[in-house]
């Protein structure tokens, strides 16, 4: 009889820690929310587009977030960087008008500002540090999925630096192809049309992505990238970033030579006149002398 109670004490606890855990993670995930949901906003767009000679308005609508008291708000580029009319729905169902501050098509991040009515505040959810993200992390996606009103599913992160294979994305915006500076977070955290721009979010409540793509997979792209270019934006009104004057490519997968070192890569073209231009040709002077030359 001993045995049997033992047994039984043991099974009860087992049933009973999973529960516990749960409970954890409910009263983690209320938190979260809590800190962030409040600051979720609904973007309804106007977007013009151009066909057979005509000028046709086209709606649209995605998520973002309210990312300073004086109402900036965070999203992607292709929800509002083009947009002509711009309403913002807050988790109030208050609609507010928006103006467009920047928008910068290489990371897919747009910065809007809300225009009130009225001087006030509006809450804020601030940015965590999304690079000590790690696989298996629980992960909040939140937004305005198929332009209802807001909503939040829960997931983990999978891949902290997901990429597409050929080292192109496809996802070419305004002549720009997002996968060459991005580095996409990768979680389960369901998404659908219209969640794109909304905040992917930890248990502490913080932003840690800006969710943009669906495969299957849900792909945010990296808070601490989206907060370096909102932050430019604002101050700015774009990013201001160098260029090095020449086009790289992956070399050919074959043995190491000389001629080929194990690391480096294969310059295909260099722009006339740039300053790379003109050291690649002193250098290609110095190296005449020589057997072989390579730049990596």
């Amino acid at each position: 009889m001993t045995r049997l109670y033992v047994l039984l004490a043991i099974l009860l606890a087992a049933a009973a820690a999973p529960a516990s855990a749960q409970s954890g993670d409910r009263a983690a995930i209320d938190r979260a929310i809590a800190a962030v949901y409040p600051s979720l906003v609904r973007i309804s767009v106007v977007v013009a587009d151009y066909r057979d000679g005509r000028e046709i308005n086209l709606e649209g609508s995605g998520s973002g977030t309210i990312i300073s008291a004086d109402g900036f708000v965070v999203t992607n580029h292709h929800v509002a960087g083009r947009a002509r009319r711009i309403i913002c729905t807050l988790a109030d169902r208050q609609e507010i008008p928006a103006d467009l501050i920047g928008t910068d098509p290489l990371t897919d991040i747009t910065v809007l500002k809300l225009r009130p009515p009225s001087p006030r505040t509006f809450p804020v959810a601030r940015f965590g540090d999304s690079a000590k993200l790690r696989r298996g992390d629980a992960v909040l996606a939140m937004g305005s999925p198929l332009a209802l009103s807001q909503s939040v599913t829960v997931g983990v992160a999978s891949n902290t630096e997901m990429t597409m294979p050929g080292g192109r994305s496809g996802l070419d915006l305004d002549g720009e192809d997002v996968g060459s500076i991005v580095r996409w977070i990768g979680h389960d955290a369901a998404i659908y049309p219209g969640n794109s721009g909304g905040p992917l979010v930890n248990l502490t409540g913080e932003i840690i992505g800006v969710n943009e793509i669906s495969l299957g997979l849900g792909g945010a792209i990296p808070g601490n990238l989206a907060k370096q270019v909102a932050d430019a934006i604002i101050r700015d009104g774009r990013v201001r970033r160098s260029w090095i004057g020449f086009e790289i490519q992956p070399r050919i997968k074959d043995r190491p030579t000389a001629v080929q070192p194990s690391s480096g890569a294969l310059i295909s073209w260099v722009a006339s006149g740039s300053t790379t231009r003109r050291s690649t040709s002193s250098s290609a002077s110095r190296c005449r002398s020589r057997t072989s030359c390579s730049w990596g």
